[in-house]
């Protein structure tokens, strides 16, 4: 082969070492690293020492340097040159971006080319959590109303045009990966962290809703990501604060949260992200926790018998391998940062996401820490070594196999024309408008609007209520002769204590609008509010805001709709944003106007999840949906 100048090929050939190349690939050298991304990742990386190994499979967030004068962390919005230099000094492989990270368009779209400008000779693997609804990070992008919401409009056509539309806009950014689709069952309706991120409790419909939508993240260039193996779904824990575990036997499993997994490895799937929960059919292993000093299962995220034993060597799976975030509360209480980095790659993971943060220069010196670490442990223990050559391998040929490089292939003018284009809102209008779905109607809905209506909206939050009657305001606004006046109420649903005006606001109003929000027993203060209006003769429309359980938690209930989701919310942070499509829809469907036959939207969309009364009866099927 011929050298071409002081490039990773021509180290590669002639046997020059990996560090003496700085200077930025050609075109025409890219395209020889991809025309063979096997046989050149295996070149590249055996030229790598290893620090530029460990650089390749970790994983790091950017989301916040220093403080500002508050003394609370600033965000990077504007890549500071402290963070730039620890990525190319570090030689790290990839990096994740939160919601912090993303303002607008331009703002992104120069955070991310900055990013790239920092990495050393091999792009940077730029990835975020754009799963749509209760997780979505651009802040200005089309978020669409979330897997269930989707799943309740039972449409794969709409499933694959989502995922386009999340690819597009993402690839417009720069953004190579995508931590989607969610693949685990909710067969458990009081589980914590999925719900409504599940597209439901049918197996058959969460593979074709995430096939589909797979193939729509392919059309636009973006690699998916199947999480959370081997399946978070039948959980009452949630893994950010504590460590879960899966009740099911290895033959439940194997029927149930297996499949999706399968499913998707079948259809292509890029990458597999890990969960932190403990499934003993599959890893009966004990640990001791560094927290209390108790013995623990093992998370999947560090089982061997789990990652390499059954992802790897049963299913077959090729792809990349990433850990959920390692700063998680199932990972760091109980485990350390060097060991749980350690564990996770001997397991099989390739990736290492957050294992730290390198938020301020104590994060950097956590950071040479780990390196120290993981160099140490590899020069004693050949099996780590190789485990790591293999694990940065497998980073080097995704990227060179998808051709990433470090510039974005797009101009700022093109993803300001792609990112919440006006044919992108619009299809994400349609897709809410399908997917609420009428679990009961005693003839109340739809609402009959008349020349002036008094509305009493009822959440735990008044943030939630304004989001609502902003949206009756707009409803108003569009009716001729038509006034909606707004009394807004919040309190705590899920307890037991009522405001002392509540009788006289009720009493004061046509229509009492309830939003709850994730109800788990009955005999709170929503059921008061129930037996309040009735006691009143005043009609009550409860809106499940977010998982559509709700209604099993509450007796007499005269009309309900599920919308799957009202905010979406970065658990990590309490970083919220309101999903203005699914509000506006489901608003929309409770009322007609005066003289008019149709609703302002007719309820289409069917349940993609069993609801259970508290005794585990079911009194609401999976497919039940009632319409006008």
């Amino acid at each position: 082969m011929k050298k071409i100048g002081m490039t990773v090929i021509a180290a590669c050939v002639a046997g020059l070492s990996f560090t003496a190349i700085a200077v930025p690939l050609t075109a025409s050298q890219q395209q020889h690293l991809w025309a063979a991304p096997k046989e050149n990742a295996e070149r590249i990386v055996a030229q790598m020492n290893t620090r530029e190994k460990i650089g390749q499979v970790l994983m790091l967030d950017v989301r916040n340097w220093g403080k500002n004068a508050a003394g609370e962390p600033e965000n990077v919005t504007v890549l500071p040159a402290e963070l730039a230099k620890v990525i190319t000094d570090y030689r790290l492989g990839s990096v994740i971006l939160f919601r912090e990270n993303f303002i607008d368009t331009p703002q992104s779209y120069q955070l991310i080319q900055d990013l790239q400008k920092a990495s050393y000779q091999l792009p940077l693997l730029i990835s975020t959590d754009q799963e749509g609804g209760y997780v979505t990070r651009l802040r200005e992008g089309t978020e669409m109303p979330g897997n269930m919401a989707l799943a309740a409009t039972r449409n794969e056509s709409m499933a694959q045009r989502v995922g386009e539309v999340h690819g597009a806009e993402l690839n417009a950014l720069g953004v190579h990966i995508n931590f989607a689709p969610v693949l685990d069952v909710n067969t458990n309706q009081n589980n914590p962290v999925i719900g409504v991120r599940s597209f439901g409790s049918n197996i058959e419909l969460v593979n074709g809703m995430s096939a589909a939508y797979i193939k729509g993240l392919h059309q636009n260039s973006v690699l998916a990501t199947a999480k959370h193996f081997p399946g978070h779904g039948n959980v009452a824990t949630d893994s950010h604060f504590g460590l879960p575990q899966v009740a099911y036997s290895e033959s439940e499993w194997r029927q149930t949260d297996l499949v999706p997994f399968k499913n998707a490895v079948d259809h292509g799937l890029d990458a597999v992200l890990t969960a932190h929960i403990i499934v003993p059919a599959l890893d009966n292993s004990k640990v001791t926790s560094k927290k209390d000093g108790t013995e623990i299962g093992l998370p999947a995220t560090l089982s061997k018998k789990i990652i390499s034993g059954v992802l790897r060597d049963e299913l077959k799976f090729k792809g990349l391998v990433f850990t959920d975030a390692l700063d998680m509360g199932a990972i760091v209480d109980n485990f350390g940062v060097a060991e749980a980095a350690e564990k996770a790659l001997m397991a099989g993971s390739d990736v290492l996401v957050m294992p730290v943060h390198i938020w301020d220069q104590q994060g950097i010196a956590q950071l040479e820490d780990l390196y120290r670490y993981l160099e140490t442990e590899s020069q004693k223990n050949p099996e780590l070594a190789a485990r790591l050559q293999q694990a940065a391998t497998q980073v080097v040929q995704s990227k060179l196999a998808n051709k990433l490089t470090p510039y974005s292939p797009h101009t700022l003018d093109y993803a300001k024309s792609v990112v919440a284009s006006p044919e992108h809102k619009r299809f994400e209008k349609q897709v809410a408008e399908n997917a609420i779905t009428l679990i009961k109607n005693d003839r109340l809905l739809p609402y009959q609007l008349k020349a002036q209506n008094n509305l009493l909206v009822i959440s735990d939050e008044n943030a939630r209520n304004k989001i609502v009657s902003n949206e009756l305001q707009n409803i108003a606004s569009e009716l001729k002769g038509q006034q909606i006046a707004v009394t807004s109420s919040a309190f705590k649903l899920d307890e037991n204590t009522l405001p002392s005006n509540l009788a006289e606001n009720i009493r004061a109003n046509d229509l009492v609008i309830l939003i709850t929000y994730n109800l788990k027993a009955k005999h709170t203060a929503a059921q008061k509010v129930i037996d309040q209006a009735a006691a009143l003769n005043k009609p009550v429309v409860v809106i499940s805001s977010r998982n559509p359980y709700d209604i099993a938690y509450l007796d007499n209930v005269k009309a309900n709709i599920a919308i799957y989701g009202i905010t979406g919310f970065d658990v990590t942070n309490n970083n919220r944003n309101s999903l203005e499509a699914n509000i506006k829809a489901g608003v929309r469907t409770l009322f007609k106007a005066n003289g008019e036959r149709a609703a302002l939207n007719s309820p289409k969309g069917k349940l993609p999840v069993d609801i259970r009364n508290p005794q585990g009866d079911i009194i609401y099927p999976f497919g039940h949906g009632l319409t006008y």
